[in-house]
C-alpha cells in the first residue's frame, strides 16, 4: 500500500505540468471589431443615402435598399457585416424600428442574417399589401389621348 502511494507520488511529480492556457478571445474580439470598423469605413466611402423610415413614399424603401445592395456587391461586403452597415444609415423611424428589433433580440443583433433583415425591412416599409396596391395601380393605368410611337 505504501509502495502504491509512493509510485503514485513519483508519477505525479514526474508528470510535466500542463501549460497554462492563454486567453486568445480578447484578441479575436479586437480583430473582429477592427474588421467591422474597416467594413463600415469602406461602406461610408461610397456615401450611401440615409433611410428615414418614411411610409409616405413606399418606393423609397425599395430604392434605398437597392442602392445599399449595389454598394455591398461592389465592395464585396461579407454577409455578416451587411446588417451593421445598413442600419448605420437609418434615421428617425428607421432607427426607431431597428431599436425595436434590437430589443426583441435582447441586443444580440448578430443572430439576424442579412436575408432575415431584408424580409423584416420589406415587411415593415414595403409590405405585400402595399406592393399589391402599387401593382394594381400600374395595371389600371389608362392611356387616355396619348399615343405610343
Amino acid at each position: 500500500m505504501l509502495r502504491d502511494a509512493l509510485t503514485l507520488f513519483h508519477a505525479i511529480q514526474q508528470t510535466p505540468p500542463t501549460p497554462k492556457q492563454t486567453l486568445v478571445e480578447p484578441q479575436n474580439v479586437l480583430d473582429q471589431l477592427l474588421a467591422e470598423a474597416k467594413h463600415l469605413r469602406d461602406f461610408r466611402k461610397y456615401n450611401p443615402k440615409t433611410f428615414n423610415g418614411s411610409l409616405e413614399d413606399l418606393t423609397k424603401a425599395q430604392m434605398w435598399l437597392a442602392s445599399v445592395e449595389a454598394i455591398f456587391q461592389y465592395m464585396k461586403c461579407p454577409n455578416k457585416m451587411k446588417v451593421q452597415c445598413a442600419v448605420f444609415f437609418f434615421m428617425d423611424r428607421g432607427t426607431t424600428w431597428w431599436e425595436t428589433i434590437e430589443r426583441m433580440l435582447d441586443g444580440d443583433v448578430n443572430q439576424i442574417t442579412y436575408e432575415q433583415f431584408k424580409e423584416n425591412f420589406y415587411a415593415k416599409f414595403f409590405s405585400a399589401s402595399q406592393k399589391f396596391s402599387k401593382q394594381q395601380k400600374f395595371l389600371n393605368l389608362e392611356q387616355d389621348n396619348m399615343t405610343l410611337e
